[in-house]
């Protein structure tokens, strides 16, 4: 049980995910870490390599206060994924996870922990029970999240009013049974729990009034909205058609349709009488392939694989990698649009079925060279 917790032994874990908090630390930890002076406790600080340098902020906290942690990840970033790892490192036989810029009310920490040793699987800090609220939000925001929410309950297996909360507790054990499940993907990690947490299990809402960051800029961005979609669709007709390939479909059609308009400009530019012989038509067709390479590869990075998104050097590795792996792709999508414009096939046509043809191979090449994951 969640209260059995040998004496000594840490009672409460706080996972902090940050990025770019570093005005907003040394204004919130002393506080928490006064709060919970009565609890034995591990305070956590998960940052995602922060360019305002916050891990060395929480760094310097971290020898002022014996119980603060930090995780310092690089090339890694995502709150959910962060959330996880901060509770994997933890000691706690509870884990608690809330923002770091003033929003959540840490003085709810000591209600969830009890709701959690009491006996719940989660505590979840609610803006949608009586009692919570929003705080100043405007209407579109606030209509936006009363949407997700609607979406969010739907994927849910126990009735929880506030599925996307980001300040919640779970009990070691809930946790541990659901994380070969889990799929840290966005924002949102008290979602992928709650989806996948047993019908049987007990979640306990405690009325949350959100409030206002204190420094910095919000992180719910258009990618963040985009993320949680893309999370929708993975744990329901993901089960069947990978995320994954459907994204690196799409981009696989947008890069046929660059190739294709590349292959109109480079014939454009040599001349009609250029590509009326079949070196003219191999030299436009090379540069229709390289421009739907390069497109694919920055889309792919920055979108399809984004969990494993490469920068600095690695980007221009990564592209060397990228461009080997699609060479008999590349190859394969030469040959088929040459021999079909030999054959007498139209030129537009053959484009067309040349990048189809080379789409397929660079889609196993790149998720085996250049995007392990």
């Amino acid at each position: 049980m969640p209260g059995d917790t040998p004496p000594g032994a840490v009672r409460l874990s706080v996972v902090l995910p940050t990025y770019n908090e570093a005005k907003n630390l040394p204004e919130l930890v002393p506080g928490l870490v006064e709060l919970l002076r009565g609890v034995r406790h591990e305070i956590i600080v998960v940052d995602d390599d922060s360019p305002d340098g916050t891990w060395r902020v929480a760094e310097a906290l971290g020898e002022r206060f014996a119980g603060v942690r930090v995780l310092r990840r690089v090339g890694r970033r995502g709150l959910a994924s962060a959330a996880i790892e901060g509770f994997l490192a933890a000691k706690g036989a509870v884990l608690a996870v809330a923002d770091a810029d003033g929003q959540h009310d840490f003085g709810l920490l000591p209600e969830l922990l009890a709701a959690v040793e009491a006996g719940a699987d989660v505590a979840v800090g609610s803006r949608y029970v009586a009692g919570g609220s929003v705080g100043a939000w405007d209407e579109r925001r606030y209509a936006l999240s009363r949407l997700a929410t609607r979406l969010a309950q739907g994927l849910c297996r126990v009735p929880v009013a506030d599925p996307m909360s980001g300040y919640f507790a779970v009990s070691r054990q809930a946790f541990q049974e659901v994380l070969p499940r889990l799929n840290p993907v966005g924002f949102k990690i008290l979602l992928d729990l709650l989806a996948h947490m047993p019908a049987g299990a007990v979640v306990r809402e405690i009325p949350l009034r959100f409030g206002s960051r204190l420094h910095g800029e919000s992180k719910l961005s258009r990618l963040v909205q985009l993320q949680f979609l893309e999370y929708v669709y993975d744990v329901t007709l993901g089960r069947w058609v990978p995320l994954i390939f459907v994204k690196y479909s799409v981009v696989g059609a947008l890069g046929v349709i660059v190739n294709t308009a590349a292959f109109w400009a480079a014939s454009a530019l040599l001349g009609p009488v250029a590509g009326e012989t079949l070196a003219g038509f191999s030299v436009e067709v090379l540069i229709g392939i390289e421009t739907a390479i390069v497109f694919n590869f920055l889309l792919n990075n920055a979108w399809t694989f984004s969990l494993a998104r490469l920068s600095g050097w690695r980007i221009v590795t990564g592209f060397l990698r990228y461009n080997a792996a699609c060479a008999l792709g590349a190859l394969a999508n030469y040959a088929v649009a040459g021999l079909l414009f030999a054959s007498g096939w139209s030129r537009g046509v053959a484009v067309v079925a040349g990048a189809l043809v080379g789409a397929a191979w660079n889609y196993t090449m790149s998720r085996a060279i250049t995007w392990r994951q």
